[in-house]
């Protein structure tokens, strides 16, 4: 008994040495990388520092006079070759220079796993390609959000981490005055973020132009902290007179990355069995898996009041529509001479600055000399937020009467918000050549010519002469209409004509059919998010690509759950598809974190994650 419990002590502890073993054997390591090399005075380069091991430590960053270095993420991969396990962990950060010259960052040192070479590299004044706008460039600083919230739930987000600004050059306006403005979305270094939706007003008093679904994103830094800021230019303008908070609505989903937290309670076996150093422990899974938390926030601008006045009754012109603003009017006609009867186009132009939605004019009323209808209009922008453009209005007229006639002036009025007062304005009277319209009248045949009465000779007896009955002359009395074969002639005439109108409706329908307009238009919508996909891997474009295959199955789920592709979100996506839209989550946030860390993809890499993306399409359109 005592040989046989010898044995197996034996066995047992050689058991442990060949699990421990390769455990140990997982070599620790760390190194660096800048990119780029040179760059620009207001730039900023990406350091990257990879920890290897089985329990990779924090790097320590050492201080370098004239730059600033941020942490604003991190990157984990684990491997396990012959039971050896090896977890890499990539930090990064962000190196801004506050002057121009050569820096050396010393040796980067982690505990157990060594040091760093030392890492050079330059700032001229100017260069670079990747320009960061500060704030100091052309607009005051915004003054630091504060406040925080730590729930889950969806929270007025004035916080560090992220917060909504509404840039706007006065905050006094008249009612329909339209004025230029830019909401930006901060969001601190270090954090994802997808947008659930658009920018909304809260308040009734104002209208915001439409927003662009592909806003800018910059970066910008805020009492030295940065931020990535992601900004919709546009216009708004006020609706009803009093004084009102400007307030918006910015529903998003942050992904902040965290460092590890233990579990409380439970047992832990790998702990028991390999003691607090274990490689499997809570903090090594903390750290692994749970590096990241989704939080849903609702961003609000911090409600700045705005003056709101109304419209002055007081000379008020007779022909005034409601456009405020500094514009201008012109008039043309496509030909300075013509004829009565045959039309002519009169353009009418205002150019200028305000808000075009209320420019209308009634262009030449109809009189004795000239024959009007209504005119058309098109708007061409000038800018983004299409508060400068012109607005061309084309106006057919007929003239009347020959001889030189005049086109009247055309009037237009609007309300001055510099001047606070109204505005008339009037465009040249133009002079055209009418002559008289000398078409001769249509020719009209004269009708066969019949024998008279004379030139029908009586016979001898004094009686008509007698008829001769030609050859296709029946002796039937029967109407043709009744007679069988016309009949059936027409019957068959009128079938064929019924069921073409029926296949005619039928393919109507189906072409006018919504349903049937909105799956095409999603599907080609599909088919040109695919091949900017391919395109985007042909060039090795990893932003690109990630952000073609969520767009491509943002339409397909758009499509299939039968809403606009906008309310096809993360939180969404879970909600509907339960377990099973794990990995259309994981492309989504996959998207948004190369979109703010950087990260690269490999090729290869590339060519399974769109066989992800493939697999899941062919899964979708199997459910539906």
């Amino acid at each position: 008994m005592k040989t046989k419990s010898f044995l197996c002590y034996i066995f047992i502890g050689l058991c442990l040495i060949a699990i421990a073993a390769p455990v140990r054997a997982a070599q620790a390591g760390i190194s660096a990388r800048i990119q780029p090399q040179s760059i620009g005075l207001g730039e900023f380069a990406q350091l990257a520092v990879t920890v290897n091991g089985s329990r990779p430590a924090e790097p320590n960053i050492p201080n370098v006079a004239g730059l600033e270095i941020v942490h604003v993420g991190q990157q984990s991969s684990m491997q396990s070759i012959n039971g050896a396990v090896s977890l890499n962990v990539t930090h990064i950060y962000h190196v801004t220079p506050d002057r121009v010259g050569s820096f050396t960052i010393p040796p980067i040192a982690v505990a157990g796993a060594g040091s760093t070479q030392p890492i050079a590299f330059r700032v001229d004044k100017g260069a670079g390609a990747q320009m960061q706008r500060s704030p100091s460039q052309g607009r005051p600083a915004l003054p630091a959000p504060r406040g925080t919230s730590s729930n889950d739930e969806p929270v007025d987000a004035n916080n560090p981490s992220a917060f909504l600004r509404v840039v706007m050059p006065k905050h006094e306006l008249i009612v329909g005055e339209l004025v230029p403005v830019e909401v930006k979305a901060y969001f601190r270094a270090g954090v994802s973020v997808a947008l659930n939706g658009l920018p909304m007003l809260s308040s009734d008093a104002f209208a915001l132009n439409k927003l662009s679904d592909q806003p800018e994103q910059t970066r910008e830094s805020i009492n030295g902290t940065p931020y990535t800021v992601v900004t919709w230019t546009t216009a708004i303008s006020a609706v009803k007179a009093g004084d009102y908070p400007l307030n918006l609505d910015l529903p998003v989903m942050l992904r902040v990355i965290e460092r590890g937290r233990h579990r409380s309670g439970g047992h832990d076996p790998f702990q028991d069995f390999f003691g607090d150093d274990s490689p499997f422990s809570d903090s090594f899974f903390d750290d692994f898996f749970g590096g990241a938390t989704e939080k849903p926030l609702t961003l609000h601008t911090d409600g700045t009041l705005v003056k709101i006045t109304a419209l002055p009754t007081q000379d008020r012109p007779a022909g005034f529509s409601g456009a405020v603003g500094k514009f201008d009017v012109t008039s043309e006609t496509t030909a300075t001479s013509g004829t009565t009867g045959d039309p002519l186009t009169l353009k009418i132009k205002i150019t200028g600055r305000g808000n075009f939605s209320r420019v209308t004019t009634s262009g030449l009323p109809a009189s004795a000399d000239w024959k009007s209808y209504k005119p058309n209009e098109r708007f061409e922008p000038s800018d983004s937020s299409s508060t400068t453009g012109t607005k061309t209005f084309e106006q057919a007229i007929v003239p009347m009467k020959a001889g030189t006639q005049e086109i009247p002036a055309i009037h237009f009025s609007y309300f001055d918000p510099d001047t606070q007062s109204y505005v008339t304005k009037k465009c040249a009277a133009l002079a055209v050549e009418i002559a008289k319209n000398t078409a001769p009248a249509p020719v009209v045949a004269p009708p066969a010519a019949t024998a008279s009465k004379s030139d029908q000779k009586p016979s001898p007896d004094g009686l008509a002469a007698d008829q001769t009955i030609p050859a296709h002359a029946t002796s039937s009395l029967r109407p043709l209409i009744l007679t069988p074969w016309f009949i059936v002639v027409n019957a068959s005439v009128l079938v064929a004509l019924a069921i073409g109108a029926v296949i005619s409706t039928v393919r109507t329908r189906r072409t006018r059919d919504p349903l049937r307009l909105q799956r095409a238009a999603a599907e080609q919508a599909l088919n040109e998010s695919l091949a900017a996909m391919d395109g985007a891997l042909h060039d090795k474009d990893a932003p690109r690509f990630f952000d073609a295959a969520r767009h491509v199955l943002r339409e397909r789920l758009a499509a299939q759950w039968h809403v606009p592709a906008s309310q096809v979100t993360i939180h969404e996506i879970r909600t509907r598809l339960n377990s099973h839209g794990e990995e259309v989550c994981a492309i989504f946030q996959t998207a948004d974190e190369i979109a703010y860390s950087g990260r690269r993809y490999t090729v290869p890499d590339l060519l399974q994650w769109r066989d992800l993306v493939k697999n899941q399409l062919h899964q979708l359109a199997r459910a539906s």
